[in-house]
């Protein structure tokens, strides 16, 4: 912030939100806004490559691949992941020639391929930082440098998708801190899973979720969770057709307690699939927040 008490007021909307999961950190969210940052607590090592998905990346000191994020693929030129990721603390998207994403792998320093990103617009609600700042419509969308064409076994929901429910399994992954707090400032090298339901929203009423958002928990396992460096990363239920493929239902956005022990709120991709649609075709794109134009999207996955 540019002036003293922008920064104090921007300092306690802060701490009144350290319950966000964002791209480092992991903070409790309010409605009051937050640093957003997530991670698997409480997880395994992933049974499986689940193409589609990626570490985003940015250079840090020496590290040429510190991740930050997870992102899904939405169609062979876009992805998704959650607007705090990839914005700065005015909501404006960062600079996109700073992040590569390394795809399709367990071991997100051999993910291939890799890709640059030339866009990125956030939706246009959200407004973490400031205070009484908006926490929901924690999303954007990333225009890739190239396209990435490997068929995903994770797939964007469809027209005909329902909302997921109360008590339907879902599966989350992510690079993300394996312990809370995090032991230092590096992500784990390989993949995390776990198994956990869609709860009641009011499970996830301190972090003030609305009607865009899901609830994820196992109300018996409740140390088991996503956490710093899980953001942006989805959440996924099982195809009828194969074990092997999974469908978006949602992208990590923030905590409801301090720690990573209780329930998370995922941005329902179900939900804002139509404004990702519009924002891709140019129906629906902010041009004073979005960063400059990028190819052509080619046709869906969908």
């Amino acid at each position: 912030m540019r002036h003293t008490v922008s920064r104090v007021l921007a300092a306690a909307a802060m701490t009144a939100a350290a319950l966000l999961i964002g791209p480092t950190a992991m903070a409790p969210a309010s409605a009051s806004g937050g640093n957003p940052q997530p991670l698997i607590v409480g997880g395994r090592p992933a049974t499986q490559v689940y193409r589609g998905v990626g570490s985003l990346q940015v250079q840090r000191g020496v590290d040429a691949s510190f991740h930050t994020c997870g992102v899904t693929l939405w169609t062979p030129w876009h992805a998704i992941t959650t607007a705090h990721c990839v914005t700065t603390t005015d909501g404006l998207p960062k600079d996109p020639s700073r992040y590569k994403i390394q795809w399709n792998a367990i071991d997100r320093l051999a993910g291939k391929p890799v890709t640059g990103v030339t866009k990125i617009v956030p939706h246009e609600d959200w407004d973490w930082f400031q205070p009484g700042g908006n926490l929901h419509a924690d999303l954007a969308v990333l225009w890739l440098a190239n396209p990435v064409y490997s068929v995903p076994s994770v797939l964007p929901p469809i027209a005909r998708s329902q909302p997921p429910t109360a008590g339907q399994r879902a599966r989350i992954v992510g690079w993300g801190y394996t312990a809370s707090p995090p032991p230092d400032i590096t992500a784990p090298r390989y993949m995390s899973e776990a198994d956990l339901r869609i709860v009641d929203p009011a499970e996830c009423a301190a972090a003030d979720i609305d009607a865009g958002e899901i609830c994820v928990a196992d109300p018996a396992r409740p140390g088991v969770a996503a956490c710093n460096g899980d953001s942006g990363g989805p959440a996924m239920t099982r195809s009828t057709i194969s074990k092997s493929i999974w469908h978006l239902i949602g992208t990590t956005s923030r905590e409801t307690t301090v720690g990573c022990t209780g329930p998370v709120v995922y941005t329902s991709a179900v939900y804002y699939r139509p404004w990702i649609n519009d924002t891709i075709t140019g129906q629906h794109t902010d041009v004073h927040r979005s960063t400059p134009t990028s190819p052509a999207g080619l046709p869906s996955y969908r």
